[in-house]
């Protein structure tokens, strides 16, 4: 019997988690049959063993990828040209190699919907954060709290909402070849996150049933925020500009108003990175403080201008919310 869902995981260099990733999908109690599509990218460590491991035992359903050799340094597509051709489910989902699932439901309940509800393309909810030991955070990714209802590309296009661990798609969103814009994104998450919900109907079930491991060693995101530079930064808005200008041309400007709207965020973080207050630039923070509000305005001000006060604040928070919550769920 064809797998109704296609559960696909990229990783590298996880064997510190990736059993945690593949329990994870083990868990899952359906009425339908999946198939668990997991690329290791030539990891140096432990993770393609501990994945052989699982194969053994599940040969039915864990369907690895070996690679000799490292092709996301070679810029070449992992999904595109390696996950795709091999998806056979009507969804997808997808989980990063260092996260995982925390709801043993979570298939059925999103299958469940998009099965009743054709008119969407895909469903998502918000995930946990949790530190490397599985410890929570007090944070989660994405509109916790705030009601299931219908998300547009208005409330994604600002990013951070719509995490990969979340996820489940009709495969021919998955599958289908992406347009230039998004492979010219060097955030490819945040793209295809855009490119979805531009493409149709996206759903928000304000269920937490996955966590996000924060901290994992030479992470994207771990990189990022250790070899962090302002020239980095403004590198990554000039792009985050340049990419949303191509799919604004690219959907004939029906999204114009809240791409722009973006632009101006990333346009008014590159002007403060850059300390620039001419006269140009000040009407410029003057049109944002107007459409966003000056304690917006002032919270981008203390992350760049006061980062280490800003990530403390940010931290203190975090910590006083995890105390008042039970994190002995994950």
């Amino acid at each position: 019997m064809e797998p109704l869902v296609s559960i696909c995981c990229i990783t590298y260099n996880h064997e510190k988690y990736i059993a945690d990733a593949i329990k994870s999908f083990l868990m899952q109690e359906t009425n339908f049959p999946i198939e668990i599509i997991i690329h290791d990218d030539a990891s140096k460590d432990n993770t393609a063993n501990i994945i052989r491991k699982y194969e053994k035992k599940y040969p039915d359903i864990i369907k690895p990828i070996y690679q000799k050799e490292n092709q996301y340094s070679k810029g070449i597509s992992i999904t595109q040209n390696f996950i795709a051709p091999n998806v056979k489910g009507k969804y997808v989902a997808t989980c990063e190699g260092d996260d995982f699932w925390t709801d043993a439901k979570k298939l059925q309940k999103q299958v469940d919907f998009l099965e009743t509800h054709e008119d969407y393309i895909m469903c998502f909810h918000p995930v946990a954060v949790v530190d490397t030991n599985k410890n929570f955070t007090g944070r989660y990714l994405g509109p916790y709290g705030k009601g299931s209802r219908e998300y547009t590309i208005k409330d994604t296009v600002i990013g951070g909402v719509l995490h990969v661990s979340s996820r489940l798609i009709r495969a021919k969103y998955y599958t289908a070849e992406k347009p230039q814009w998004m492979r010219n994104a060097k955030h490819g998450d945040y793209a295809f996150s855009l490119y979805l919900s531009a493409e149709g109907k996206v759903y928000f079930m304000d269920e937490v049933m996955s966590a996000y491991r924060k901290g994992v060693e030479n992470s994207i995101m771990t990189n990022f925020r250790k070899n962090y530079t302002k020239n980095n930064d403004i590198e990554y808005h000039l792009n985050r500009i340049q990419t949303l200008n191509m799919a604004d041309e690219y959907y004939k400007y029906k999204y114009h108003d809240e791409i722009q709207l973006v632009n101006l965020i990333s346009k008014v973080r590159i002007s403060l990175l850059q300390n620039d207050f001419s006269a140009s630039t000040r009407k410029m923070y003057k049109d944002f403080i107007i459409q966003n509000g000056i304690i917006r305005f002032i919270k981008h001000v203390l992350l760049i201008k006061t980062p280490r006060i800003a990530n403390f604040l940010i931290r203190f928070k975090d910590r006083f919310t995890a105390k008042r919550i039970n994190s002995n769920n994950f």
